[in-house]
């Protein structure tokens, strides 16, 4: 007996079915989604990703003998940024706690926190006062030759006072401190804060008596000992 193939079946045609099947198999896996790589910083080996903050870090300081203003445009010829100062904050938090490699991590927070010889690095905030309002302004980008900030922001609740505080746990979304800690220094633990004035700009600084989070500091300030941990990003900032 002979069986001959029936041209539909339950509606539709059966020629060709079996090619449009076997089109439609990958016999590969899909491959993962491609990781973006890292535009801005071409060495990785210098840098750190930070992942509550999605930026890369430096892992040394440099740009050093620079005022605040040709910091930011020397970071961006180099299509790199001066990180804010929660941005800096979550860099030391994840040096503390989460970064694999203790002992770079350690050497890098020694470098940055140590009582020693005088040394720091800008950060990317200037306080403007608007209708006896204090205001944070942050990343800063030049446009035309002038440097803005991106972000206008009147100051949220924080510490009024030049005292010793809490300067990781407590820090508010611009990285201001809410909480006062101790009498005196304890590395990782809490640093010396000036709050911040009427155009000024921030920095951190460590020198034979302590660290400090200095938000009152004049932007035009010269030191080849005060620089930036440049940041590079990878991803959208969160910060």
């Amino acid at each position: 007996m002979k069986y001959q193939i029936p041209k539909t079946f339950m509606g539709k045609q059966v020629a060709g079915s079996l090619e449009r099947v076997l089109a439609g198999l990958n016999t590969n896996p899909p491959s993962p989604p491609q990781t973006p790589p890292l535009v801005n910083a071409p060495n990785l080996q210098g840098y750190i990703f930070v992942p509550s903050t999605g930026i890369y870090m430096a892992k040394q300081r440099t740009h050093g003998g620079l005022d605040w203003y040709k910091t930011h445009e020397a970071l961006q010829n180099e299509g790199l940024k001066m990180p804010t100062i929660p941005q800096f904050l979550k860099y030391l938090g994840f040096l503390q706690t989460q970064h694999n490699d203790r002992n770079e991590a350690q050497a890098i927070l020694d470098d940055i926190l140590k009582v020693g010889n005088y040394r720091g690095e800008w950060l990317d905030a200037k306080f403007t006062n608007e209708n006896n309002v204090l205001y944070c302004d942050y990343h800063h980008i030049f446009v035309n030759g002038e440097l803005k900030p991106q972000v206008h922001e009147s100051l949220k609740d924080h510490l009024e006072e030049d005292c010793w505080v809490d300067f990781l746990a407590s820090a508010n979304s611009q990285g201001l401190p809410t909480q006062k800690l101790g009498s005196s220094y304890e590395q990782g633990v809490n640093s010396y804060y000036w709050h911040p004035r009427e155009n000024r700009v921030a920095r951190f600084v460590a020198d034979s008596d302590w660290a400090s989070l200095n938000c009152y500091w004049v932007p035009t300030f010269v030191n080849s000992s005060l620089g930036v941990f440049a940041c590079a990003e990878g991803a959208t900032p969160k910060i």
